[in-house]
């Protein structure tokens, strides 16, 4: 009966560190995940309907650039720009893309020849953000996220 009893308490001390062990290993690993994970880097880049969701990120990210550039291009054609001098510049377009999938500008910046030759620049690039298509957001581990991207702009316009 002696061993019993000393069984039993044996059984109950090591009962009580085996439980707050596993707790802690639990909190060991999570801390672990959240320093392994790349917060300044996406799974999957934003993408438009006609890109390939199933593409490598490196074809994701040139199918975005390559629908938005033409979209901008095509915006810009429909519109008649008069310019009285040669340009050659780059304008930086900073887009903020949403977890919902919308497209919000937060800044663009262009030098004061452009300002000063094309001063509608500024709501020509708002109205082509305005009239994307629909964009599905960046995803991190399989959760849609906000991205900041940069867009350069590259003007060139000879007489």
């Amino acid at each position: 009966m002696q061993k019993y009893w000393g069984f039993l308490i044996c059984l109950m001390l090591v009962s009580c560190d085996f439980f707050t062990s596993q707790k802690e290993a639990k909190d060991e690993i999570l801390k672990r995940e959240r320093k392994e994970i790349n917060w300044n880097d996406v799974d999957k880049y934003p993408l438009f309907d006609k890109c390939d969701e199933t593409a490598p990120r490196d074809q994701q990210r040139l199918c975005f650039q390559e629908t938005f550039t033409l979209h901008f291009l095509k915006t810009l054609q429909q519109k008649h720009l008069v310019v009285h001098k040669n340009l050659n510049d780059t304008i930086r377009v900073e887009l903020l893309i949403g977890k919902e999938g919308n497209v919000t500008i937060l800044n663009i910046k262009k030098n004061k020849k452009v300002a000063k030759e094309i001063p509608e620049i500024d709501t020509l690039i708002a109205y082509s953000v305005e009239t994307l298509p629909k964009v599905y957001p960046a995803l991190k581990r399989n959760i849609p996220v906000n991205i900041k991207i940069q867009f350069p702009i590259i003007l060139k316009v000879e007489e």
